[in-house]
């Protein structure tokens, strides 16, 4: 199976080189139309790679163990359906799934009778092609064997590194990192990895617009759905990603500021203020100068972000280790930046961008002051990331900044964007003041206070938490409200047809009301939450809060030859009623020296107890417990779910043109004029 791969992913490049030079020369001869064979080679390219990719699954399903990388990853106690994703397991085979994912983008964008790339924009997304595949073969072969020598020793390489020298296949692997072993590993990374590579073809459209001068309205055009459909992707990811964390891997915790997480939030923060900035530039034409700007920038923190988890510079449970590509990759971001910020200032002048606004107090100003935080947001991590690498090349000193840092500077701005978020809803566009407020408004307002009182009275005093609840309230009663404004005035008939048509602006209103509860699970999380951890003997109970815990046994099992399974056995109270039994447990590779600790849960949509085993003796018997009530906590997913909704319904929309305020369907600027009156 060595030969298919070998052919098939050099076959995959030598493509890509060959529809690379065709449009050079195409770009030479001065054509703007990407000729028909360069098009070809493409297609060509990129099913020699998928050919590629399912030839390496294969090896990887059948334990081919003359295979490296099916030795780094595999071994007969793991379950099918790891033993077929571990190809996104390690640094190679996931630089080899990157690249494909890479060429399965150009493939779609030149798919079609009328499709998206002209020479430019095929020029940039081809060097990206060939240079993450050529990166894969040369630096980190992905069918790499392994050699037996006459002298018996082994060595890795592609062909035989010596006469005499014979392909050995050993008789075991070393099996995926017992941390990747989760139905996490299955989807996660492939929906990160999507979601990065959609932002490519934008990027590649952005660039060809500054090099031909053309109008940023066909920007947004050719890439709306595109830049959706990174969003909704990398938004699951991350999601996915931060549930995983809390299920798994026995912190309690779903985000930490690790590099790597704090990396992959740079883009989704960019593309969500593009979001924004592409409907003024639709409703308004405005803001063409900044959105080019956040398109190309987004695409760049994607390579950034790919830097920052292959080049072995940071401290991070989910980087790979130092890499040869780190310098080729570094090398490639710089090239890119500095030819998109020379580009953007050949061009600045040349690019439209009015700037206006009716009134300080009006949704398109509320944008404004969004995307303002959501840049800062970007500008502070990115710092937090920049400035260990700056420190680490000038000491020698490796150091990476503490969560207290991101926690310090990041929550203000984020509670400044969820109290934008409650209220943009119920502002109007054009010029609203204050003084237009009337009555309705009152009534989220008073649903807010009412559930203000009522958190209250039950319990809860921390300043921060009883302002975050008021301001979930009032976006969700603000939403309600105006989807009910909304039917009385279309009618219960027409509505559906009309909630269809409007299918953005209600898409956008799920992704509000799925950041109001991501919000309200941080703050049951982050300020409502408590923790115990204690030593226990069989029949002691240790009590938080209305809740006890009770130690019954402990026990080790050998159910799987490749670790042991430790687990104790508990059951937890509720004002001294049994409520459930929870088992944490914990995995132990002798072979690794690693342990791996599977917390249990009881979760309820009031919040999570949990528990996690710390550690035990079976011959005593005692185990040491943590037990957390995590309140809330379930709501960053339900919100996960409502931001991916929302997004993939906006999505369905088709391409629109840029549309001026006075060319909106009467039903949408009736509404728009009554909430501007009534607001």
């Amino acid at each position: 199976m060595f030969y298919v791969g070998f052919v098939t992913s050099s076959l995959a490049l030598l493509a890509g080189a060959a529809a690379l030079i065709l449009t050079i020369i195409s770009l030479a001869s001065k054509q703007t139309q990407l000729p028909g064979p360069a098009v070809l080679l493409a297609k060509v390219g990129f099913f020699a790679h998928t050919a590629a990719l399912l030839t390496l699954m294969v090896m990887q399903v059948l334990q081919d163990y003359s295979n490296v990388y099916v030795v780094s990853v595999i071994n007969p106690a793991m379950p099918w359906i790891l033993k077929l994703t571990a190809l996104w397991g390690g640094q190679t085979g996931s630089l080899f799934f990157w690249s494909w994912i890479v060429s399965f983008c150009a493939f779609l964008a030149v798919n079609g009778k009328n499709h998206l790339l002209d020479n430019w924009s095929f020029l940039a997304v081809s060097l990206n092609q060939i240079l993450f595949l050529a990166l894969s073969l040369a630096a980190d072969n992905p069918f790499t064997r392994v050699w037996a020598l006459p002298d018996s020793s082994l060595v890795t390489s592609l062909f035989a590194p010596e006469a005499g020298a014979v392909v050995e296949k050993l008789n075991n692997g070393m099996g995926l990192n017992p941390l990747l072993r989760h139905p996490g590993m299955v989807i996660h990374p492939p929906l990160l990895y999507i979601g990065y590579a959609l932002y490519m073809v934008p990027f590649a459209v952005g660039i060809s617009t500054l090099i031909r001068g053309s109008q940023t309205e066909h920007l947004l055009d050719k890439t709306r759905a595109w830049l959706i459909a990174a969003w909704v992707f990398l938004t699951a990811g991350i999601v996915l990603g931060s549930w995983w964390s809390y299920d798994v891997l026995g912190w309690g915790g779903y985000w930490a500021w690790d590099p790597v997480e704090t990396a992959s939030l740079l883009p989704w923060l960019t593309s969500t203020a593009l979001l924004h900035s592409l409907l003024l530039e639709r409703r308004k034409n405005i803001f063409q100068r900044f959105n080019l700007l956040l398109v190309l920038f987004s695409y760049l923190l994607v390579i950034f972000s790919i830097f920052v988890t292959r080049s072995g510079l940071v401290n991070s449970v989910h980087a790979f280790g130092e890499s040869s590509i780190s310098k080729p990759l570094l090398g490639f971001l710089l090239f890119s930046l500095i030819a998109s910020l020379a580009l953007l200032i050949w061009r600045w002048k040349a690019i439209s961008s009015e700037w206006k606004f009716g009134s300080a107090f009006s949704r398109e100003a509320l944008f404004l002051y969004t995307n303002i935080i959501l840049i800062a947001l970007v500008l502070i991590c990115l710092w937090g990331l920049i400035f260990p690498l700056i420190n680490g090349a000038l000491t020698g000193v490796e150091m990476t900044l503490h969560r207290g840092f991101y926690d310090r500077s990041t929550t203000p701005l984020f509670a400044l964007l969820v109290i934008l978020m409650a209220v943009c809803p119920m502002i109007g566009w054009n010029a609203a003041q204050l003084r237009q407020i009337d009555r309705k408004f009152w009534i989220p307002l008073a649903t807010a206070v009412i559930g203000l009182a009522a958190v209250f009275l039950g319990g809860v005093r921390q300043p921060w938490a009883l302002g975050g609840v008021f301001t979930v309230i009032l976006g969700f009663s603000a939403l309600i409200y105006l989807t009910i404004r909304d039917g009385k005035s279309i009618g219960a008939r027409k509505f559906p047809a009309f909630f269809w048509k409007q299918r953005a602006r209600y898409g956008a209103w799920l992704v509000h009301a799925g950041i109001l509860l991501i919000a309200l699970g941080v703050i049951g999380t982050g300020n409502l939450a408590a923790s115990i951890e204690g030593t226990m003997l069989p029949g002691e109970k240790m009590p938080l809060r209305d809740y006890e815990i009770e130690f019954v046994s402990v026990s080790e099992t050998f159910e799987n030859p490749e670790y042991m399974t430790v687990s104790a056995e508990t059951v937890l109270y509720k004002d001294g009623k049994e409520i459930a039994r929870l088992n944490p447990v914990q995995h132990i590779y002798p072979d690794r020296q690693q342990y791996i600790t599977i917390p249990d849960a009881y979760a309820t949509l009031k919040g999570d107890v949990y528990t996690l085993l710390a550690g035990y003796d079976v011959e005593v018997p005692y185990i040491t417990l943590r037990l957390s009530d995590n309140p809330l906590v379930n709501f960053l997913w339900i919100g996960g779910i409502f931001l991916v909704a929302g997004g993939t319904l906006a999505g369905t929309l088709p391409g629109v043109r840029s549309t001026r305020e006075d060319e909106l369907p009467a039903a949408e600027e009736s509404l728009d004029s009554s909430s501007t009156a009534n607001l």
